[in-house]
């Protein structure tokens, strides 16, 4: 894929919903229409509808995810900040339908697939990764694997708001509500403190 100017990303941009809401069903004649850039123009740039979907997907994660960025460089220690990325990953998740239901299938073995990946590395992995090593650093988290509890924590975040969004059962704060003390505190109940010993 060539990089598309300005402009022209700009048009593909204003119909990015409409397009990702049809996903594979659209056909580049129809995209071609929907934006009022030439076909031979898209073929230009793009190899075919998939290439243009998964530039849409990244322009979705690049323009959507600056509150994500914000929670990041936010106040607070590791853990606070990290909780609130991923509330803040719920809802742009929520915002973008499309990132959650188009997501996992745009991160083909090609091209496209490959700066749709690279891009979800720069706006969701990478600021999830910097935490949890601030986190462990700091005692605030405990994390054996960064690499490992990244994809673990993205990955859950994404395939809830899939789900949820299929159903149209998607509230993010209130799955943030839920969800997120989970993923800090873990699964199993924590043993009561221990009162002071009687003698």
């Amino acid at each position: 894929m060539k990089v598309p100017p300005p402009d022209l990303a700009e048009r593909l941009w204003q119909v990015a919903d409409r397009a990702l809401r049809q996903g594979g069903d659209i056909r580049i004649d129809e995209l071609a229409e929907l934006s009022g850039v030439p076909r031979a123009t898209l073929y230009y740039y793009f190899s075919g509808k998939d290439d243009v979907l998964a530039f849409l997907l990244a322009q979705q994660l690049e323009r959507g995810t600056k509150a994500i960025a914000a929670a990041a460089q936010s106040r607070g220690g590791a853990a606070e900040r990290l909780a609130a990325v991923l509330r803040a990953m719920l809802r742009t998740m929520a915002e973008h339908p499309a990132l959650c239901t188009r997501l996992m299938g745009g991160m083909t073995n090609d091209a496209a697939g490959a700066q749709l990946m690279a891009e979800v590395e720069r706006t969701l992995m990478a600021p999830v990764r910097d935490l949890l090593d601030a986190g462990r650093a700091s005692g605030e988290l405990v994390v054996g694997d960064t690499t490992d509890t990244t994809l673990s924590l993205v990955g859950a975040v994404a395939i809830t708001a899939m789900v949820r969004t299929a159903t149209n059962t998607f509230d993010p704060d209130q799955v943030a509500e839920r969800l997120v003390p989970q993923f800090l505190d873990g699964l199993r109940p924590r043993d009561p403190p221990e009162g002071p010993s009687k003698s």
